[in-house]
């Protein structure tokens, strides 16, 4: 496999996971947790909001800018 080989390999295997990935809103400690999911249903925090109207917001729009990105 040449290096130009690798690095598309890389590249492609890299998208597919950020296109199994969504972002969700859930409620911890009265706080509503933007969070990132993969496609194994893991989760990490991207940041908090203390209202879930703009969280949800927020979820929509990154989810709306990665549709448009593929």
């Amino acid at each position: 496999m040449t290096p130009e080989e690798y690095a598309e390999a890389l590249e492609s295997e890299r998208k597919a996971r950020n296109d199994r990935a969504t972002y969700v809103v859930t409620e911890e400690h009265g706080e509503f947790l933007l969070a990132r999911r993969n496609g194994a249903r893991q989760s990490w925090g991207v940041t908090r909001y203390t209202s879930q109207k703009t969280a949800q917001l927020a979820a929509d729009v990154l989810n709306r800018l990665k549709e448009d990105e593929a």
